[in-house]
C-alpha cells in the first residue's frame, strides 16, 4: 500500500485487523472499564501517607501503552521509503491501447476457435503488456462512448487487472463505434508524455459511427504531438459468427473499413495490420513489440528502504518514559 510518494506499507493489510483491535481497547478503557476498588478499615491512613492511586497517572500510563502498541502495529505493517533518486537509462516508449468494445466485438471469426474478438484482443493485449517491461502504457475503451480506463503507468498489475475486467457493455455503451473519439482520448493521454516516442495502438472491427467526429481531427492532433497510430483491423471479410437460437449465424453489421484504418496509420507514421484470427493478432502485437525505442531516463520506485529503526527507538523511549514516571514522578506526588 502506497500512502504517498514518500511512504508505503508493504504489509498494510495487517492494519485491517490491528487497528480495530487497538480502537476497541481504547474505547473499552475510557468508556466501559471500571477499576477494581478495595475497602480498607484504614483507608484514610493510606490516603494520608500517599497510598492512594492517582487516576490521572493511570490514564497517562494507558496512553503510553496505547502509543507503543500503535507504533508496534505500524512496524508490523513494515513502513518503507522509496529511493526517488534512482533513475535508469532504458529504451522505452509511451503507448496507449485504444480497444473497441462495441457489440460486434462479441462475435468470433474462426469455427475452430470460438473465442470472441474481445476475448482474443484481451488475451493478446495482456501478453503485450507483459512484454513491455520499461514502457509506460495506458488504456482507452470506446464504443458508443469513451472511457479512459487507465493513464500512462508502469504498474503492469493495474493494467492487467483493467484489461482482464473488460467486457462488452460494461465499461461503455456497445451500440456504436466512436472510433475518432477513442483516438482523441488516447492522444489526450499522450499529450503530457515526455517520451521522445509516443504510440497509440487502435484495435477495432468496424468503422466510425455516423455521429463520430471526422477522423481528420485525431490525425491532425497526432501529427502535432508526433505520435504514431498503429491500427489493427480484426475480423474476416465475410463477417463474424455469433451463437443464435438456430445454431451459428452470420453476424450482421458494418464491415471493417480498411481504407480508413490504412489512412490513419499512413498519415501518422504508423502501420495498418489486418488480423483474421487469434494467431494473426498475436503476430501483429509481436511485430509492434519490435518498434523503434528511444533512450530515456525512467524513475524507478522499486528500491525501498525499511524505516523501522527510528520507530523502534521511539518505542524504547516511550517504555523508559513510562518506567521513569512510575518510579520517580508518581511516587513523589
Amino acid at each position: 500500500m502506497i500512502i504517498n510518494d514518500s511512504l508505503r506499507l508493504e504489509y498494510a493489510y495487517l492494519l485491517y485487523f490491528l487497528v480495530p483491535l487497538l480502537l476497541g481497547a481504547a474505547l473499552y478503557r475510557f468508556w466501559f472499564y471500571k477499576p477494581v476498588q478495595y475497602r480498607y478499615s484504614l483507608a484514610h491512613y493510606l490516603a494520608k501517607n500517599a497510598g492512594a492511586a492517582s487516576s490521572f497517572f493511570r490514564v497517562v500510563f494507558f496512553i503510553f501503552r496505547l502509543l507503543i502498541l500503535i507504533l508496534l502495529a505500524f512496524l508490523i505493517a513494515k513502513p518503507q521509503l522509496p529511493d526517488k533518486r534512482t533513475q535508469v537509462m532504458v529504451n522505452g516508449i509511451d503507448i496507449v491501447l485504444a480497444l473497441d468494445a462495441s457489440g460486434s466485438m462479441a462475435c468470433f471469426d474462426d469455427m475452430n476457435d470460438r473465442r470472441s474478438r474481445i476475448e482474443i484482443a484481451k488475451q493478446e493485449a495482456l501478453r503485450f503488456i507483459d512484454q513491455r517491461v520499461h514502457d509506460a502504457l495506458g488504456i482507452v475503451v470506446f464504443g458508443n462512448g469513451v472511457l479512459s480506463a487507465c493513464p500512462l503507468t508502469h504498474d503492469k498489475a493495474v493494467l492487467r487487472e483493467i484489461v482482464g475486467q473488460l467486457q462488452i457493455g460494461t465499461m461503455v455503451d456497445d451500440r456504436s463505434t466512436l472510433l475518432s473519439h477513442g483516438l482523441l482520448a488516447a492522444l489526450n493521454r499522450l499529450k503530457i508524455s515526455q517520451s521522445p516516442s509516443k504510440v497509440t495502438i487502435l484495435l477495432t472491427d468496424g468503422q466510425p459511427s455516423i455521429n463520430d467526429v471526422p477522423v481528420e481531427v485525431p490525425i491532425k492532433i497526432a501529427q502535432q504531438l508526433g505520435a504514431k497510430i498503429y491500427t489493427i483491423g480484426v475480423g474476416n471479410e465475410r463477417g463474424g459468427f455469433f451463437p443464435g437460437p438456430q445454431g451459428m449465424m452470420m453476424a450482421d453489421g458494418v464491415q471493417l473499413n480498411e481504407k480508413l484504418l490504412e489512412e490513419i496509420a499512413k498519415q501518422t507514421g504508423g502501420v495498418f495490420y489486418r488480423a483474421r484470427n487469434a494467431n494473426e493478432v498475436r503476430m501483429i502485437y509481436q511485430t509492434i513489440d519490435a518498434l523503434e525505442k528511444q533512450p530515456m531516463n525512467v524513475p524507478l520506485y522499486t528500491s525501498y528502504a525499511d524505516i523501522f529503526e527510528p520507530i523502534l527507538w521511539l518505542v524504547v523511549i516511550l517504555c523508559f518514559l513510562e518506567i521513569f514516571c512510575a518510579l520517580f514522578v508518581w511516587r513523589h506526588l
